[in-house]
């Protein structure tokens, strides 16, 4: 196991300037709407007791966050497979 987490980060390591901050920036992106959603989430529960177009926009920006954290990760491994393949 502790090999293959090596292996891991010695491939995270070895991946260009540009695809990593593509990666960086998308993953705080996508968090940030994540934490958005939960605290609208509190709010929702505690404060308005359920209001359902807080639980829309809610939900919306939870799938959001998730595929900008997809967007972001695969982009940019596909970034730097073709800009060491070139």
């Amino acid at each position: 196991m502790n090999n293959s987490i090596k292996k891991i980060f010695t491939t995270m390591d070895s991946i260009g300037f540009l695809p990593k901050r593509i990666i960086m920036h998308g993953v705080q992106l996508a968090t940030g709407l994540l934490l958005i959603a939960l605290t609208l989430h509190f709010i929702n529960n505690n404060i308005y007791h359920f209001d359902y177009n807080i639980n829309i926009i809610m939900f919306a920006m939870a799938k959001t966050g998730l595929v900008i954290f997809a967007e972001a990760v695969i982009g940019g491994l596909v970034v730097d497979y073709l800009s060491k393949k070139a």
